[in-house]
Formats: C-alpha cells, sequence, structure tokens
C-alpha cells in the first residue's frame, strides 16, 4: 500500500543511531505497559472481584474447561466466536486451571500490544508519534482493565494493533514495493480478528477500498496480487474452522451462527442500543443459545438447524425495520452516538467499579478517558489533514469498525478494538502540536483546538448513565457471594447497587431473598414490595412477596400476589394454581379450589402422591368429582 514520501513531521522515519538507542524506547514502553499491568493485578489481587468470573467470562471458563476435558473438536457449531476460550484451553492445559497465571500472560500480550501500536505509528506517521501512542495505551485504564478481564477484548485490540502494524508495512519506502508475505499475514491477522469479534469481518471491504484508493498510482495487478493474497491468509485460518463446522453440525458455517440473534437485539422494533435478553429476566449466558433455539423453534413449529435459527431472528429484524424505518434510522443514529460517547458501557462488569477497587485505575481514570482523548485525536486529524491521502485508510478503518459496532447494539468491550485508531491519532496530535508550537503556526492550533472543544462537548454529552453502568458489577458480584452462601458480603454489595440505582428491581429481589435465608421476613416483605414498585412484571418478586407473605400467616395477601402473576404468565408455574387450590379448599370454597386444582393439573402439575396426601384438600376429596382428576 502506497504511502506519501513526504513526512508528515519533520523527521518523519529519518531517526539514526545505533540499534540500541532505536530500541531503547520501545523497551521502555514494554515495560511501563507491563508494569502497570501487573501494579493492576496486584492491587485487585485480594479482592473478590478476582475469584468470581461474571458473565460471558465464566462462559468462556466453562467452555474452556470443556475443551480440555472432552475434545478439542467439540460436538456443536460454533454460536460465539471459539478464539479467545480455545486461548484459555491452551493455558488450561499447559498451567492448569489458574486465572491468576491467564491474566498475567493477558498482561504480557496487552503490553505487546502497545509495542505494535507504536510500531504502527512510527510507521504511518514517524517514531515520536508512534511511541506516544503506545505509551497512551499502555496508561489507558479501559485498556488495563480489559487486558486482565477473563474476555476476549485484551485479544481484539492486540489483533487491531497487530493488523495496523501490517499495514503500516505495506507502505512503501525507498520505491521499494512492500513484500508479498506481508498481505498473506494480514489475512491471517483478520480471520483471527473475526474468531474474537465477528464484526472484524467488516475490516475486509474496508481495506478493500483503502487498496482501490492506489488503483490510479498502481494499476489493477498489484492490487488484484494483494487482494489474493489477503484472501489466502484468510483461508488458512477459516477453512479448517468452517470444515470443523460443517462436519459436526452439518451445514455451512463460516465462523459462528450467532448473527441473527444479535442483530434482533440490536434492531428489534423495542431496542435501545443496550444489551436486552430475549426474555427479560434471562440475561445469563446459560439461556443465550437455547434461548434463541427454542423461540425460534417454537414460532416455526419444527426443529431448526443453527444457520435457521439465526436467518429466523434476522427475517423478524428485518420485518420490523420495514415496518418502521424511520424509528430504526433514530436509533442507529442513537447507537452511532452511544459508540462515540465518553461512558464505557458496560455488561456484566464495569470500569467504574474497578475504579474503587484499584486506586491506580481511579487516579488514571480522571485523565485519560474516551472524552478526553477524542477530542486530542481531532487535533491529529487537523494537523494531518494536508496529508490526509496518506492516512485515510486509517480513518477509513476507524469509522467502518465503528460502524460495525452501531450495527448492534453498544458495548464498551466492542469499540474497544478501534480505540487504537483514536490513540495513533491522539499520539500524532500531541506530537503536532509541538511542531506547531515550534513552528508559530497560531492559526493551526486555533482550528485544532476549536474543532477539539467541540469534539469534546459532544463526546461528553450526558447520554448514558455511569451510576447505570456501575451498578450492575455490584449486583453481579453480590449474586455470586449469595450462591456461595458469603451472604453478609452478598447483602453489601446489593446495597451498593441501590445506592447507585435505586429502583433496581433485581437488587431489591435478592436483598429479599438473602433476608428470607438469614430468618427476616418482614425485611423481604420490605425488599419485595419495593421490587415489585419498581419493576410490577416482575414476576419472581412477586411470587417471593407471595411465599413470604403465606409463611407470615396472610395467605389471602399471598394468593393475591400469585393470581397476578397467573393472569399475565400462565404458564409461570403449575405449583401456584396447586397452592391457591389448597386455600380455597382450606377455607371451605370447594367448588374454586376443584377448579384451581383442574388448572394446576393442566399447567402440568403431576404431583399424584401428594394430591392424594395432602391434608391441605382433604374437603376436595370429599368431592364425587376429585377420583375424576387422578390418573387412571
Amino acid at each position: 500500500m502506497a504511502r506519501e514520501q513526504n513526512n508528515l513531521h519533520a523527521g518523519a522515519g529519518g531517526d539514526k543511531g545505533t540499534r540500541w538507542q532505536t530500541l531503547w524506547p520501545y523497551l521502555l514502553l514494554f515495560l511501563l505497559a507491563l508494569g502497570l499491568r501487573l501494579v493492576y493485578l496486584a492491587q485487585i489481587a485480594e479482592h473478590p472481584v478476582t475469584s468470581i468470573l461474571l458473565g460471558d467470562a465464566e462462559s468462556y471458563d466453562t467452555w474452556a474447561r470443556e475443551i480440555v476435558a472432552q475434545g478439542w473438536i467439540g460436538e456443536r457449531t460454533f454460536y460465539q466466536a471459539p478464539l479467545y476460550p480455545y486461548f484459555l484451553a491452551l493455558i488450561y492445559t499447559i498451567g492448569g486451571h489458574d486465572l491468576i497465571l491467564v491474566r498475567i500472560i493477558q498482561a504480557v500480550i496487552g503490553a505487546t500490544s502497545c509495542l505494535l501500536l507504536a510500531g504502527a505509528g512510527s510507521r504511518f506517521f514517524n517514531r515520536s508519534s508512534g511511541l506516544i501512542a503506545g505509551a497512551l495505551l499502555a496508561v489507558y485504564p479501559p485498556a488495563l482493565f480489559f487486558d486482565l478481564l477473563i474476555q476476549k477484548a485484551v485479544l481484539g485490540m492486540f489483533f487491531m494493533c497487530l493488523l495496523l502494524f501490517l499495514l503500516g508495512q505495506t507502505s512503501e519506502r525507498e520505491n521499494k514495493p512492500p513484500r508479498p508475505v506481508y498481505w498473506i499475514l494480514i489475512g491471517i491477522v483478520l480471520a483471527c480478528f473475526a474468531l474474537v469479534r465477528e464484526n472484524a469481518l467488516i475490516l475486509v471491504p474496508a481495506i478493500g477500498l483503502w487498496m482501490l484508493t492506489d488503483l490510479r498510482r498502481s494499476g489493477w495487478r498489484p492490487i488484484l496480487k494483494q487482494g489474493v493474497l489477503l484472501l489466502l491468509g484468510m483461508a488458512i485460518i477459516f477453512t479448517p474452522v468452517t470444515v470443523r463446522n460443517l462436519l459436526v453440525g452439518g451445514e455451512f458455517v463460516l465462523t459462528t451462527s450467532q448473527f441473527g440473534p444479535n442483530f434482533y437485539i440490536g434492531n428489534n422494533r423495542k431496542a435501545t442500543g443496550f444489551y436486552e435478553p430475549l426474555i427479560w429476566d434471562r440475561s445469563d449466558w446459560k439461556f443465550e443459545r437455547t434461548d434463541a433455539e427454542n423461540l425460534a423453534e417454537t414460532a416455526l413449529g419444527r426443529e431448526l438447524t443453527p444457520n435457521e435459527v439465526s436467518d429466523y431472528w434476522l427475517s423478524k429484524t428485518l420485518a420490523d425495520i420495514r415496518e418502521a424505518p424511520a424509528a430504526w434510522l433514530q436509533l442507529m443514529a442513537k447507537k452511532w452516538a452511544m459508540t462515540w460517547n465518553a461512558v464505557e458501557i458496560s455488561d456484566s462488569e464495569s470500569l467504574y467499579a474497578h475504579y474503587h477497587f484499584a486506586p491506580m485505575l481511579g487516579v488514571l481514570g480522571t485523565l485519560l478517558n474516551f472524552g478526553t482523548l477524542l477530542p486530542l485525536a481531532v487535533v491529529g486529524l487537523v494537523f494531518c489533514w494536508p496529508w490526509r491521502h496518506a492516512i485515510r485508510g486509517l480513518i477509513w478503518i476507524w469509522v467502518c469498525f465503528a460502524a460495525s459496532v452501531t450495527l448492534f447494539f453498544v458495548f464498551a468491550r466492542y469499540r474497544h478494538p478501534m480505540t487504537a485508531n483514536m490513540l495513533l491519532f491522539a499520539g500524532t496530535g500531541l506530537s503536532g502540536l509541538v511542531t506547531l508550537l515550534r513552528d508559530k503556526r497560531y492559526l493551526r492550533i486555533a482550528i485544532s483546538a476549536a474543532l477539539a472543544l467541540v469534539a469534546a462537548f459532544l463526546v461528553n454529552w450526558p447520554l448514558i448513565s455511569r451510576d447505570k453502568m456501575e451498578a450492575p458489577t455490584y449486583f453481579n458480584i453480590g449474586y455470586e457471594l449469595e450462591q456461595r452462601d458469603e451472604l453478609d458480603a452478598a447483602k453489601n454489595y446489593y446495597l451498593r447497587s441501590l445506592a447507585l440505582v435505586e429502583t433496581n428491581t433485581l437488587a431489591h429481589n435478592n436483598l429479599g431473598m438473602v433476608a428470607m435465608k438469614q430468618n427476616r421476613p418482614e425485611d423481604a416483605i420490605e425488599q419485595f414490595r419495593q421490587a415489585v414498585a419498581a419493576k410490577p412484571d416482575n414476576w419472581d418478586a412477586r411470587v417471593n412477596l407471595g411465599i413470604v407473605l403465606a409463611q407470615r400467616g396472610d395467605k389471602a395477601a399471598a394468593i393475591a400476589q400469585y393470581k397476578t402473576v397467573l393472569r399475565n404468565e400462565p404458564d409461570y408455574n403449575p405449583t401456584l394454581y396447586y397452592n391457591i387450590a389448597c386455600y380455597y379448599a382450606v377455607s371451605g370454597q370447594t367448588a374454586a379450589g376443584m377448579d384451581w386444582l383442574r388448572q394446576a393439573i393442566a399447567h402440568g402439575y403431576d404431583n399424584w402422591e401428594l394430591i392424594q396426601s395432602d391434608p391441605d384438600l382433604d374437603n376436595l376429596r370429599k368431592r364425587p368429582e376429585f377420583s375424576t382428576l387422578l390418573p387412571p
């Protein structure tokens, strides 16, 4: 890929000196990046968050252990991107199930990403810009956070930095064309990137268009050769994955089969731009694939293959878009703004919670965040504008990756790889400011400052609540501690979640569960009432409230809660019908009791031994029609 031979900065690409003088800044950069990540690890090492796996982290860990125990091929078509679980499985095979070891290895990978970004910046801009970009990534709080999570974001950033580094190597120097092997390597990296983040496939046409910018200078033949070599590199990685999917699933699936459900979550008529599970209270990773399959098969009335499940959700989404195109465009505009907003949108585990767990991260986060570095990147774009044809490919990759995030739903870890591009321009912005000041080019400085202020205003607009991003982390930690019977600790984390979002219905419900386990029924009733007040259709909270009310002797109030649930969710649980039948039987309303018992049986209640022996049903067993309810 051709590069303008004029220097973007004075001295670009012209540094001289011994080999050591050339390499020592990069060694220091690596040590800085690795050291900060290890300090961060030391600060959170004793915190429960290091031993608790939240959300997808638990799914990747479970998947990796299954690979180690059951074999590397597996039995089903890949639903989620597989490379990170296989990466974990390799570590577990060599070093055992040691999550600290995983985090140390990921810290090394994160530090290597800083080196690669510095190398890319040195190639596209100059050495000082590259080193600044690498240093910014070394100290960037989201990068430290994601590098140590049991999450695939660390590999996503690594492959983006490696991709940018390799693309930098394709720029011509001294009129020497790049070696063909670089394009094969770029294809391999793109395919690996897609096996971590499927939306990275959008970079294939993005790079293709970048190639075409050289058409007038190079002609068709070199570009076609580059394209063929790139596709060859991708085929080296994709072929075994696709063949594996074909062998175990019986159909062609290039990488994974979750495109349809993910597209639906991000674009259906009720979509908000955030992740919303297909079933409201089933956001746990254990339900993600099965819910998508079950809902699709129920709707179509037959068993479906993975591709058919994906197609069902895709067609359902497209139907929603066709019915309300204006609303969908508004949603896309909102997601585009969310993608570029300063707030790091979290799912199971929030960066902002880790600000409290690791003081170093909190200090860095006040100074270096998306909201401060994007305006600095705008300065870099302004500085580079006279040479925009030399770096338009970087801009194109940046914008295309942002568009691929917007196409689905927005998470900070989904957009994280594109911050590599942002930091390249932020690095050249800092370096460029020095050059402009030295050359007394005050008009360019004023234009840069004005545009940076506009960018700062837009990116820091309060579109998203940081508190709402942080609160789920405390809830999730509390839930895991509750499962371990560490009830006092769980209660404290639930309360921390409620301190941020008072209407958190799940936190109120779980505080009620903790109170029940600690034999504090009055506290439990209060928490369940607040859960229902915050979300009247929280059926679990209503049932729990009914259970405690019944235990306290207020059975009429309990039955009222059960009836509310069943009016709205008739198939919620057949035991509720049975409990109502018992209430009416004991109170002497045998006709109503018989009716509710019939409904219990019709909805699947089949504990015949209890039906025939439960003293609460004595009055019903005296009725002649009771025997007709029993199985022959």
